[in-house]
């Protein structure tokens, strides 16, 4: 199989149930032979849903992450596996989606308290923007886990407990990522 994976740079679609088999035995060959024989049409499908090509190519790449670290559980019997690897990527991009839409919320949602507490004039909406741009980019610096925390915890009022559940992460884990992100925020905010 090895062999296999090394001589053929695009093997047929008939042999990516052969890739994903080898890939099962750990041999990292099927998967670059698998990525030469469909990043196209996963990186197309990405590009069409997230319309960024940064996005789309970190969903590609969290596809085959996780196509690798999965591939025992694949069955054929419910897909083929090009299908499943376009399954992985559309689950993949809507989930980038659904962070750019908290995080898009989480912004609207600053911008609405700040306007709403007073009348302002056009200084005041300035800063306004100013300070808009300034939690985007605190909320770009944290990690992509962190992000998400927040996002859970702030846009969907979801309890410590209901984030521990949704993510598969231990309370404690949940707990201390939060403060970090928390107070991470604070300091991108703060100017430190």
């Amino acid at each position: 199989m090895e062999a296999l994976a090394k001589d053929v740079p695009a093997p047929a679609f008939d042999d990516l149930l052969v890739l994903v088999e080898a890939m099962r035995e750990g041999k990292e060959s099927a998967l670059e032979a698998l990525y030469d024989a469909t990043v196209s049409k996963l990186y197309g499908l990405a590009s069409v849903i997230v319309r960024r090509g940064e996005d789309a190519e970190d969903v590609v790449c969290a596809t085959y992450a996780h196509a690798w670290a999965n591939a025992a559980r694949y069955d054929q019997r419910r897909s083929s596996v090009l299908g499943w690897l376009l399954m992985l990527c559309r689950s993949r991009a809507l989930d980038v989606l659904r962070q750019r839409r908290a995080q898009n919320a989480l912004l609207e949602h600053v911008a609405h308290e700040t306007v709403n507490e007073v009348s302002p004039g056009p200084d005041e909406l300035l800063g306004l923007l100013h300070h808009e741009s300034r939690v985007r980019a605190a909320l770009e610096a944290l990690s992509p886990e962190r992000r998400e925390l927040i996002s859970l915890a702030f846009l969907r009022d979801l309890t410590h407990a209901q984030i521990s559940d949704r993510t598969g992460l231990p309370l404690g884990t949940v707990k201390s990522h939060l403060r970090r992100a928390l107070l991470q925020l604070r300091e991108q905010l703060e100017g430190r």
